[in-house]
């Protein structure tokens, strides 16, 4: 399955109009530590960063965003590291700031942005897709694919990492 999707997202990523964005990929940082106010991600975490670095070896992504947390900023640094990539950090709280970002510097961009459980619904709804989104605390292989079209809502794809 793992070996199928790169080619998969990156056939999807490379078909869809260019009004927007060429595609958004929203996932969630990867495995957090349980403790402290601002945790880094465990092993396994690293692990996960990595293997999503791999999936996406194949998609011709333009930038990472991630937010203001150090747990999606090394997730985020994992996978732009290993892509060549740059990165963006945006606040958490400030999904209009990435959103006005998304939409008038990376407009024709394909783009990442790495998310919390509690942010990624809101993302999501700000960038259209109007789907109810529910994320667990305890779930981080979530990929969540924009892709627009002709209408107002863009195609909205919810896929699981192994």
């Amino acid at each position: 399955m793992r070996a199928l999707l790169p080619p998969l997202l990156a056939a999807m990523g490379l078909s869809c109009a260019a009004a927007a964005q060429e595609a958004v990929y929203v996932i969630r940082h990867a495995e957090k530590e349980l403790t402290g106010d601002d945790p880094s991600i465990t092993d396994e975490g690293e692990a996960r960063a990595a293997a999503w670095a791999e999936m996406f070896q194949n998609v011709e992504l333009d930038v990472v965003f991630t937010s203001d947390a150090k747990r999606t900023q090394e997730t985020g640094n994992i996978i732009a590291n290993r892509l060549g990539l740059p990165t963006h950090s945006v606040d958490r709280a400030d999904t209009a700031g990435l959103i006005d970002m998304l939409s008038f510097d990376y407009d024709e961009s394909t783009v990442l942005v790495i998310g919390h459980a509690e942010t990624i619904p809101g993302i999501l709804e700000s960038l259209g897709a109007f789907n109810e989104i529910e994320i667990s605390q305890s779930d981080f292989a979530n990929l969540f694919l924009l892709l627009p079209t002709d209408t107002e809502e863009p195609h909205l794809i919810r896929m699981r990492m192994p």
